[in-house]
């Protein structure tokens, strides 16, 4: 088993990628010219490397031994650390000592630091790459990555070093085109560029729902059934309203108006209810999602709590778990209350349904059909959802 983390120098920005001056010997030493330093031509560089990275490879889902170290790497929007949470609660059934280490980011840092399904919780995003390169720990055993973009693929192959084994997207050989997948069930589906569609299931025998949870799980070999989120809670330490409700969400696709919110928030007080609005603190919120502006108009509505930023992360999956109902859209807190048994209705833009709404008992999908978008979703179809769930009424 490799040795824990040992900062690594970082080649300075006037170094060559072509020649690199090493450190010279004492003057007078056999066989060297003092007046010529001493050089590594990029084609030796190439001969080494080529000769310790061929081993970089796929991973096939072969037994694994206990003690070795793996790492998963995801991006740090909220859902993208729950859909992994089923992964994790299998790998660490399916391979009994084997060391698990989370590399996500610092708006998740907080939740996955609490999760007992891993070992440690690195925030790579957030952490500038210079710094995380500088303190790279040794080489994993192997890497499971979900994120597509360049800094995760990048990450993905320094942490599996030369003799790593991969799943998921990772630079290839030169740190050129990606590591090829193999040519196998879950090999196919990590190259499938159409998870949403509704044949999915059909194709590939390996699934037993769309989800992109059992997705993530299939293609790391990981075989039975696929359990529920599983996420840290904490106590509030407050009063919550009957009704939770999130309005923020990655893309403005996504995006409810903020009038029907305003609709929602008054039928629901003239029923009784009292809405609390979940999010990140207003600044934060405008910094990384859609609809923060209008969720701080939402927030002087009075029927509506404000409880953005009041809250850890734990203690938000303590609120859903604490309140009546949650009304949301497709982002991390309809990922959280699926964790709860607390219903909960999602609004959805379709086909994405298929491959974001877990299925769940608990929660109601609600979308406008294959030509509408979320905008297009009416008040009165979130309120008879509503109603259709024992012992809640409009």
């Amino acid at each position: 088993m490799r040795g824990k983390i040992r900062p690594r120098r970082i080649p300075a920005k006037h170094d060559s990628p072509r020649r690199i001056q090493h450190q010279r010997p004492g003057a007078g030493a056999p066989g060297v010219d003092p007046e010529k330093p001493l050089v590594c031509h990029a084609k030796d560089l190439t001969r080494r490397r080529v000769t310790s990275r061929e081993q970089m490879r796929r991973y096939g889902g072969e037994p694994l031994q206990a003690g070795e170290r793996w790492a998963v790497v995801t991006n740090d929007a909220l859902g993208n650390f729950v859909i992994a949470t089923p992964l994790l609660q299998m790998f660490r059934a399916q391979h009994p000592g084997v060391t698990l280490d989370y590399y996500g980011g610092k708006r998740i840092q907080e939740l996955s630091a609490a999760s007992p399904l891993v070992d440690s919780s690195t925030p790579l995003l957030g952490m500038e790459p210079r710094d995380f390169a500088s303190a790279l720990p040794e080489p994993y055993d192997g890497v499971i990555n979900f994120e597509v973009s360049p800094w995760a693929k990048a990450v993905t192959a320094l942490l599996a070093g030369a003799e790593g084994r991969v799943v998921g997207p990772c630079l290839g050989e030169e740190g050129r085109d990606e590591l090829p997948f193999l040519d196998d069930e879950p090999g196919r589906l990590a190259q499938d560029k159409e998870w949403i569609h509704e044949d999915i299931c059909q194709r590939y025998s390996i699934l037993q729902t769309p989800h992109i949870s059992e997705i993530f799980a299939r293609m790391a070999y990981l075989s039975g059934p696929v359990p529920p989120y599983m996420l840290p809670s904490a106590d509030p330490r407050a009063d919550v309203p009957d009704v939770l409700i999130a309005t923020t969400a990655s893309l403005a696709s996504k995006i409810w108006p903020l009038e029907k919110w305003q609709a929602l928030a008054s039928a629901l007080g003239t029923a009784g209810y009292r809405v609390g609005l979940l999010g990140a603190k207003p600044k934060v919120q405008g910094q990384y999602w859609k609809g923060a502006s209008d969720e701080c108009t939402l927030a002087t509505h009075p029927n509506v709590q404000d409880l953005r930023g009041t809250l850890t992360m734990p203690q938000v999956v303590g609120a859903i778990q604490a309140a009546r109902a949650v009304i949301t859209l497709d982002n991390g807190i309809m990922h959280f209350a699926c964790a709860t048994s607390t219903p909960v209705i999602g609004l959805f833009r379709f086909g994405i349904h298929r491959l974001w709404a877990p299925p769940v008992s608990n929660l109601r999908v609600i979308h406008a059909g294959a030509e509408g978008n979320v905008a297009d979703i009416s008040v009165e179809a979130v309120i008879s959802e509503f109603r259709n769930f024992p012992g809640l009424s409009v």
